[in-house]
Formats: structure tokens, sequence, C-alpha cells
């Protein structure tokens, strides 16, 4: 891009002569606009001092003249730099420069002296001048904003190479410490080897990396102390899987036990109830043999009465055989006195005599007989009599064993029920406590996984290094480390 000084060129011929002219004219009026225009930007300006009016009268007299070289340039870039510095650069050219071209206009259109044609070309005359001021003002200030943009950019391409170097050492060393955090170091701090920019960083990393080791060290403890509970736990499990094996194989046995002591019972309750039966039969039969005793005892009371009656009979046939024997006697007499007449009648007499003495000897032995059967009934009555008195016991005793085996029998038939309800219950305990022992058996192998993975876990922790421990070298080494 070309400089300012090669785009504009002085004005020559008619063109600087008519700016002279126009110098000419206008050179009373320098003071008066300068102090207008600097007003503007600065409202407590008065009066100029003579040297700025001077230095203002240099550069209008350029302007007019179109004397554009190198010391127009020179003179010009400061006076640029000064008010720009003061009021900006969008106040210089909407202010400074407006009022400055309008002033200057202002002044070649009250001029009354030219023509109109005259006043129009040193109107275009002052107006190409002031313009070109104006280019010449944003080209300096332009050039200076490129100046300080070519620094700020030196400055920032300077930054930016020293915060890439801080970059790229300070990744490097971020690098390094996530390395040994991935490799399970936990202990690592980045320390003040790091630039200021990235104290932040740095400051973050040890705090994520502090506060890692912290939560790393409570799961630690935790994993250890979970793998000494699942060491608890696994030997419980084990016992336990033992003991409910056991206690099932003992309730086994005890339900076929209990199940032949069922049985036994249920026969046992089978043959009371025939008992009972029976004793209620011998019950009965005795019943009926007491009362056959009791006939038979009556019986024989009546036998006794009817040898008593028959005792009475032969005693009465024995005194009629005694008086008939009399009678004999009385007419065997009375025939012996008749004689040949009574002959007749004392063979009849001797006769009579002679059959009452064998009815009275027929009496006797009748008499006899009656007398032992008589002593053979009171005995069989006494007989009889114990008898059934003892029959009479027995009755009473058969119904006491009735009674009893009856109490026997229903006692059986309830302790079938329970003990039948016992073993529906144990058999219900043997089917729980398999169906335990299987959960025991599940629980046991879950146990042994869940302490496989604790082993495992601890394995995986034990790879980290952490604030205030060693590094663990296998889960038992682990487990005293961290479960403290």
């Amino acid at each position: 891009m070309k400089g300012i000084d090669q785009e504009i060129k002085p004005w020559t011929g008619d063109k600087r002569k008519t700016g002279q002219e126009l110098f000419q004219v206008l050179d009373q009026h320098i003071r008066e606009v300068s102090t207008k225009c600097y007003k503007s930007f600065d409202p407590s300006t008065t009066v100029l001092p003579d040297d700025v009016v001077a230095r203002e009268r240099v550069k209008f007299q350029h302007l007019c003249e179109g004397n554009f070289n190198a010391d127009y340039f020179a003179a010009q870039a400061p006076v640029i730099r000064a008010i720009a510095e003061k009021i900006g650069f969008t106040n210089f050219i909407v202010k400074a420069a407006s009022i400055y071209a309008a002033e200057w206009s202002l002044v070649v259109l009250k001029e009354t002296s030219w023509s109109p044609r005259k006043r129009e070309v040193y109107l275009r005359s002052i107006i190409e001048s002031i313009f070109t001021d104006i280019a010449t003002a944003v080209n300096v200030l332009i050039q200076d904003m490129e100046t300080e943009r070519d620094k700020e950019r030196a400055q920032f391409e300077t930054a930016r190479a020293s915060d890439a170097a801080a970059d790229e050492r300070a990744m490097a060393i971020l690098g390094k410490a996530l390395n040994e955090l991935a490799s399970g170091n936990l202990v690592t701090r980045i320390g003040d080897e790091m630039s200021n920019k990235h104290t932040a960083a740095r400051n973050d990393f040890n705090s994520a990396t502090e506060a890692l080791n912290g939560v790393m060290r409570k799961i630690a403890g935790t994993v250890g102390e979970l793998h000494r509970g699942m060491e608890e736990i696994t030997a419980s499990s084990d016992n336990l899987s033992r003991r409910t094996e056991q206690q099932a194989q003992t309730l086994e046995e005890t339900a076929a036990a209990l199940h032949e002591l069922t049985t036994t019972v249920q026969r046992t309750s089978e043959g009371a109830a025939v008992a009972n039966r029976a004793a209620s039969s011998a019950k009965a039969e005795v019943s009926r043999t007491g009362e056959i005793m009791t006939e038979a005892e009556a019986a024989m009371s009546r036998i006794a009465s009817s040898s008593q009656e028959i005792a009475r009979i032969v005693s009465v046939m024995d005194e009629i055989a005694f008086q008939t024997n009399l009678l004999a006697l009385n007419a065997g007499v009375e025939a012996a006195r008749a004689g040949d007449a009574g002959k007749g009648f004392a063979v009849v007499a001797s006769e009579v005599r002679a059959l009452a003495q064998r009815s009275a000897e027929a009496a006797k032995e009748i008499r006899s007989l009656i007398s032992a059967s008589t002593e053979q009934v009171k005995h069989g009555v006494s007989l009889v009599e114990t008898t059934s008195m003892t029959l009479s016991g027995i009755v009473q005793k058969v119904a006491e064993i009735d009674e009893v085996i009856a109490t026997i029998a229903h006692s059986a038939r309830e302790q079938a029920s329970g003990i039948k309800d016992i073993n529906d219950a144990v058999a219900q305990m043997d089917r729980v406590t398999q169906q335990n022992a299987a959960m025991v058996e599940e629980s046991s192998a879950a146990t042994a996984t869940m302490r496989s993975k604790s082993q495992e876990l601890a394995r995986l922790l034990d790879g980290f290094t952490l604030n205030g421990s060693a590094q663990a070298a296998s889960p038992a080494r682990f487990t005293q480390k961290y479960a403290a």
C-alpha cells in the first residue's frame, strides 16, 4: 500500500497560484477560525497562544497553496496526533474537521469582493485542500493505529509464544501428573513449576487428586471391611450350610422315626379299639353270666325249698308208716285175739305191717337222700352265692377294664391324630429345611462369588498408591492396610 506522501502531490501551475491568492485573502481569518475549531473540543478555550496561531498559519498556508511536501506531512503529524489523543478519532473527524471545513467555507462565502465564478473556484480549492488535510489526518491516525496494532500484534505474538511455551510446559507437567495418576499414584501433586497462568489448573488438579485420594481411601477402607465381612459371612455360611445339612438329615431321620411311631400308634389305636370292643363284649357276656348265676342261685334256692318240702312230706310219710305199723301191730293183736276168724285179717295186718316197715325204710332212705341233697344244695347255693359275688366283682372289674380300655382307645385315637399332625408338621419342616438347605447352598455360592468379587476389587485397589499408605501387594495385605 502506497504512503500518503506518494498519493498526494504538491499543487503546481494555476492551481497553486489560485491557492496563493486565496491564502492572501484568508490569512486574516486564521486566528478566528482556529479559535472556533479548538473551542469545539475544548470549551474553555478563549484565546489561542501566538505559537499555536503561527503553527496554524503555516499549516493553512500549506493547505491553501497545496504545498503537500515532506515538511507539511512532518509538521502535520504531531498536531493531528495531539488533537486526536485529546478528543478521539471520531470527534476529530466529526467535530474538529467538520467545523474547520465549515468555518473556512463560510469565510469564503462571506467574502463579497469576488465574483460568483471566482468564489466557486476559491471554494472548490479550499474544500479540496481541507479534505486533503482530513485525508492526511486520517492517514496519520490509521498509520498510528496500524503501528499500534502491529505493536500489539507483536506483543500478542510474544505473549502468545510465551503462553504457548508455558502451555506446552504446563501440558507436559500435567501430562506427566496424569500419567502418574493413571498408573494409580494418587500421591502425585503438581508443585510451583507451572506458571501463574496455570495456577488455577494446578490447584484444580491438586484438589481433584486430593479429593480422589480421600475417596479412594474411603473406598479402600470400605473394601477392606467388606473383604473381612465377606470372609466372616463365608465362614458363617459354610457353618450354617453344614449345620443345615445336618439338621435336614436329622429331621429326615426324625420324620422317618415319627412316621414309624405314627404307624405303631395307629396300630396300637386300632388294637385298643379291638380290645375295647372285646372288653365291651366280655362285659356283656359277664353281665349275662351274672344274670345266669343269679337265676341259678334262685333255682338253687327253689331246689332247697323243694328239698325242705320233700323232707317235710317224707316226715309225714314216716309218721304214716309209724302209725300204719302201730295199726298193723294192733290189727295183729286183735286178729290173734279173734282166732281163726281173724287169721285172714292177721295176714292182712302182717302184710300191712311189712308194707309199713318198707315204707318206713323207704322214707328213711329218702330222708337220708334228701338230707344229703339238702347238704349238697346248701353247698351248691353257697358256691353259687360265692360265684355270683365273684362274678359281680368280675363284672365290676370288667366294667372298669372296659372304661380303662375305652379311655386308652380314645387317648390312642387322639395320640394317633396328634402324632399324625406332628408327622405332617415334621414333614412340612423337612420340606422347608430341604428348601432352606438349598437356599443356604445358593447363598453360599453367592457369598463365594461376592467374596471373589471383593478380592478382585481389592486387587484392583491394590494398584493405587494413597497418602499415608504403602502400596499393597495382595488382597490380604490390602485388607490389613486399609481396613483399619
